[in-house]
């Protein structure tokens, strides 16, 4: 085995124990049991290595790890507050929330707008191509003419006619 499993096996390692007394009390810590599962799927299989460290680099990249540090810091700050500034707080993280919908909502309206054209403007391309089918259709049927009588037969049975 190289070093980079044995460290992860230490990692499953110290997972499992760490999760011990909590399942012989009676609980199920998923969190430590996850991780002493993982621990060890790296150690065994180097694909599995690869996929955990390309995974949890792309979650902690730059922007992701920014935001669940931010959300984290205000779960603990919400924790030191009394309520009423926190009430005050969700507030205005509301009031923030209100006003991106409403933009989000105006943005929409502004896309249907387009849209109902743009698909206003097919319907009557294709209803226009419809009806200039139907006329070309109607105007290539012959029309039924009365033929004119021929030499050798009597005009006058067509007079009575």
């Amino acid at each position: 085995m190289d070093r980079d499993a044995f460290l992860w096996f230490g990692l499953a390692l110290a997972a499992a124990s760490a999760a011990a007394p909590g399942l012989l009390a009676g609980g199920f810590p998923l969190l430590l049991l996850f991780v002493a599962g993982t621990g060890l799927a790296c150690a065994a299989h180097g694909g599995s290595r690869a996929l955990v460290i390309a995974a949890a680099l792309r979650l902690l990249s730059r922007g992701a790890l920014r935001t669940t540090l931010v959300v984290l810091g205000a779960l603990m700050l919400i924790q030191l507050l009394p309520i009423e500034l926190a009430l005050l707080m969700a507030g205005d993280v509301l009031a923030y929330v209100e006003v991106l919908a409403a933009v989000g909502l105006i943005a929409a309206n502004t896309r249907a707008r387009v849209v109902r054209a743009v698909v206003g403007e097919a319907v009557e391309q294709w209803r226009m191509t419809a009806l200039g089918r139907i006329r070309r259709r109607r105007a290539s049927r012959s029309v039924r003419t009365v033929r004119p009588p021929a030499d050798d037969e009597p005009a006058g049975a067509w007079a009575f006619v």
